[in-house]
């Protein structure tokens, strides 16, 4: 009998602008930054958030393992904020390297890599704690 080998994708990470420092996220408290709405950290700078498009992998993968959400939910959600003038979708970026640099260089900005793609410059959070 032949086995078959998949690879193991790393689960993706969370990244932070560096002057952030370190933080602590549950799934439910990263919801709702993702979902827009939470729109303040708790020193009070405003939350700049970054993802990519809603059909590439990582982002399916990010919204389901890491979110607990399916992508078509947050895309409805952020549409009704859009529709309904209570807030904006987050800022897409088309690759993980733009998404590295965005919020390495954005004060405030929160975005998510591939486990195995370097995070340098940001802070680095292995998804919910």
């Amino acid at each position: 009998m032949a086995l078959m080998a998949f690879p193991v994708m790393a689960e993706p990470k969370i990244i932070l602008h560096p002057d952030l420092g370190e933080q602590t996220f549950d799934t439910f408290y990263l919801n709702q930054i993702f979902a827009m709405q939470v729109r303040k950290w708790p020193n009070g700078e405003s939350i700049q958030v970054f993802t990519l498009p809603s059909q590439s992998k990582l982002h399916r993968e990010f919204a389901i393992n890491t979110l607990r959400i399916q992508t078509h939910q947050l895309d409805r959600i952020w549409k009704r904020m859009l529709f309904t003038g209570t807030g904006k979708a987050p800022t897409v970026v088309s690759t993980e390297a733009e998404m590295l640099e965005v919020v390495r260089t954005t004060p405030g900005a929160i975005g998510y890599l591939g486990g195995e793609t370097s995070a340098d410059g940001v802070i680095s959070i292995g998804g919910p704690q």
